[in-house]
């Protein structure tokens, strides 16, 4: 994005914490990203928001039966794992 290219150092921060609050709410539900990089990670500097976007290289953190680690119970998680 071009504005990226404009960023102070307090853009940089606020990028970089909705950032790191995006990959820390994927991990408290076992999802591995697999796949940030800058065109992946929509940003609106107005309101200091992000939003990860393709999931395509993306999986579910497992133990060594393969079963999820986080919310094993969860019924979309089951559908994912069983795929």
């Amino acid at each position: 994005m071009t504005y990226l290219t404009t960023f102070q150092l307090d853009d940089i921060r606020k990028y970089l914490y909705a950032l790191i609050k995006a990959v820390k709410h994927l991990s408290d539900y076992g999802v591995i990203h697999r796949d940030i990089k800058p065109s992946n990670f929509l940003y609106d500097p107005e309101t200091h928001t992000g939003l990860l976007i393709d999931f395509g290289l993306s999986e579910i953190e497992v133990d060594q039966n393969g079963k999820p680690k986080k919310l094993a119970d969860n019924e979309t998680v089951k559908k994912i794992v069983d795929l």
